[in-house]
C-alpha cells in the first residue's frame, strides 16, 4: 500500500523502500493497514496515532515502529509534519533475527543516536548515488542494533510526556530547566533525571537536536543561513554553525550545497 501525505522523495533497493512525505497541518488518514512492516522516522512536526485502543504521541526526531499488518490511523491536526517511511520487506526483516523484536512490538521510540540515524537516512536519500543502498542498509542495521541494545520502553509519565512535547513547541524561544519543570509540576532535578532515563539524552541536548532539525527542513526549503539561525533560536551564525556541524556532520553551507 502507497503512502498517503505529498511524496518529496523516493526511492526502491533491495528488500527496503524508501520515501519522505510531508502532511498538512489538519490532515487525517483513516484506519488503514500495510502488510510489510515499517519504520516512520519523524523529521519535523508531529501527530497522533491511533492502534488497538491506544493513542501513540509521535513527536519531532521520533521513530514509530510498525509490524506488519499494522491497523491505525494517524491525525495531524497539530502541525505540518514531514515523515521518512522504511518499508522492510519479510527476507530484510528475517535478517534480522533477534533484533527484530522491537520491530514486532511496535510503539514509540525516542533517543539521540535513532533521531542521528534518521537524519544520516534522509540525506542519503535525497543525495542517491551508487553507493546509497549499501550505505541506507547499513543505517537500518545499525539502528536495530541500537534497539536491540536498550530496554524496551517504559511506559512515559503524563508529565514527562508533556515535557517534551512542549519542547518541540518551544526550541526556538531558549527554554529553561527550570521553567519547564515548573511548567509540568516537578523538582528540575527530577525531570532532568527522568528526561535522560527515558528519551536518552539531556533537556539541552534535546532542545540543540530539535534547532538543528528545524535548520535542516528551512534550509531544505530555501531559507537564507542568516535567517534559518534567528528562527532557529541560535545566538549568532557561529554559535549555529557549530552545532549544526557538530549534530549533522556537515555545516550547514555544505548541507545546502548537498540538496543542490
Amino acid at each position: 500500500m502507497p503512502f498517503f501525505g505529498l511524496p518529496l522523495a523516493s526511492a526502491s533497493f533491495d528488500h527496503v523502500q524508501l520515501s519522505e512525505t510531508r502532511f498538512a497541518r489538519g490532515a487525517f488518514l483513516p484506519l488503514h493497514r500495510h502488510d510489510d512492516a515499517y519504520l516512520t522516522f519523524v523529521l519535523a512536526g508531529a501527530y497522533r496515532e491511533r492502534a488497538n485502543g491506544q493513542t501513540r504521541a509521535c513527536d519531532t526526531r521520533t521513530l514509530v515502529l510498525h509490524p506488519a499488518g499494522d491497523t491505525h490511523e494517524d491525525d495531524f491536526a497539530q502541525t505540518p509534519t514531514r515523515c521518512l517511511n522504511a518499508v522492510l520487506a519479510p527476507a530484510f526483516v528475517r535478517r534480522l533475527g533477534g533484533a527484530a523484536a522491537a520491530l514486532e512490538r511496535g510503539g514509540v521510540i525516542a533517543g539521540p543516536q535513532v533521531a542521528m540515524l534518521g537524519d544520516r537516512i534522509s540525506a542519503e536519500l535525497r543525495a542517491s548515488d551508487a553507493m546509497t543502498p549499501m550505505i541506507v542498509e547499513g543505517l537500518l542495521l545499525e539502528l536495530f542494533g541500537v534497539l536491540a541494545r536498550s530496554e524496551r520502553p517504559r511506559g512515559t509519565r503524563a508529565w514527562l510526556a508533556e515535557a517534551h512535547a512542549i519542547l518541540g513547541r518551544t526550541f526556538a524561544q531558549k527554554p529553561t530547566l527550570a521553567g519547564l519543570a515548573a511548567e509540568v509540576g516537578v523538582h528540575p532535578v527530577h525531570l532532568a533525571r527522568e528526561f535522560r532515563a527515558r528519551y536518552g539524552t539531556s533537556v539541552g541536548e534535546h532542545v540543540r537536536a530539535l534547532r538543528v532539525a528545524f535548520a535542516r527542513e528551512r534550509i531544505a526549503g530555501g531559507a537564507s543561513l542568516t535567517t534559518v539561525a534567528a528562527e532557529a533560536g541560535f545566538a549568532d551564525q557561529s554559535h549555529f554553525t557549530r552545532t549544526f556541524k557538530r549534530i549533522a556532520g556537515m555545516s550547514p553551507a555544505a548541507f545546502r550545497r548537498r540538496l543542490r
